[in-house]
């Protein structure tokens, strides 16, 4: 009974941890784009596949879940997503979501994975390009 009981405690404070490791992040502004930034140390590179938590303005579009019916009624001030880029086919997903609102306290969560799309110009495509340059040079841009 005392095992299970330091197991859900673990969990819980792993459950915890992860959520503020994204709020003690060592936040990079991507060139090009200086509203969006990348945690260069949560940079995960396997063949071609690069993921990274890169951090937001507000409600970005490459997170449709945010503009669910709840949450429009939610102000969020900026939002953290663990997101997958294909550096060989220019596409992305979103692994994870994570909103806040003005305070820094979360809003939504979200651990399901978005679909791939393509990634297109504007400050996507600022991300992308940083966040592959970094994955081949080893952390750098």
């Amino acid at each position: 009974m005392k095992l299970r009981a330091f197991a859900f405690a673990a969990a819980t404070v792993s459950a915890c941890a992860c959520g503020s490791a994204v709020q003690a992040a060592a936040w990079t502004a991507v060139p090009g784009a200086p509203d969006v930034a990348i945690d260069l140390e949560s940079l995960h590179f396997d063949r071609m596949l690069a993921t990274v938590w890169v951090r937001w303005p507000g409600r970005p579009a490459i997170a449709p879940e945010l503009a669910a019916e709840g949450m429009r009624k939610v102000r969020v001030n900026r939002s953290a997503l663990r997101t997958q880029f294909d550096c060989g086919r220019r596409t992305m997903r979103t692994l994870a979501v994570h909103a806040y609102d003005g305070a820094g306290s979360p809003v939504f969560m979200s651990s399901i994975p978005g679909a791939v799309r393509p990634v297109g110009g504007g400050e996507l495509g600022w991300t992308y390009d940083a966040v592959c340059e970094a994955a081949r040079t080893g952390g750098r841009f």
